[in-house]
């Protein structure tokens, strides 16, 4: 049987996957994350913050899983911002190999955080 921690890290992870993966594609303008304070991209990051807060208030208060949802808004504003100054900086594109070490960072990192928060609510 799984353990309350790794349901809800499997469930942070799914909705990773739906809004990283399906919903940013159904974005049609370019969302220039390595535009600090660009709005299309802090859609896109507001859409984590929103979908990890809807994953844990089946899990831990609605104050908590909000403000958990505020952490995902920022880490992945973070995260992303730094893969793209990254990327702008030494001019990888896809499908260079660059670009594909640079997704796995940014993947693994978002990873990390969602471990992040379910160590520290379980």
């Amino acid at each position: 049987m799984a353990t309350l921690g790794a349901t809800i890290f499997l469930f942070l992870l799914l909705k990773h996957c739906v809004i990283d993966l399906y919903l940013q594609s159904l974005i049609h303008f370019k969302t220039r994350k390595s535009d600090y304070l660009s709005l299309p991209a802090q859609f896109h990051y507001f859409e984590h913050g929103v979908g990890t807060f809807i994953v844990l208030t089946f899990f831990i208060p609605w104050p908590m899983a909000l403000f958990f949802g505020m952490v995902d808004h920022l880490s992945h504003w973070h995260i992303d911002y730094s893969k793209s100054v990254a990327q702008k900086h030494f001019g990888i594109v896809a499908p260079d190999k660059g670009y594909w070490f640079l997704s796995s960072i940014d993947q693994a990192l978002h990873y990390f955080t969602y471990y992040l928060i379910v160590l520290l609510i379980t």
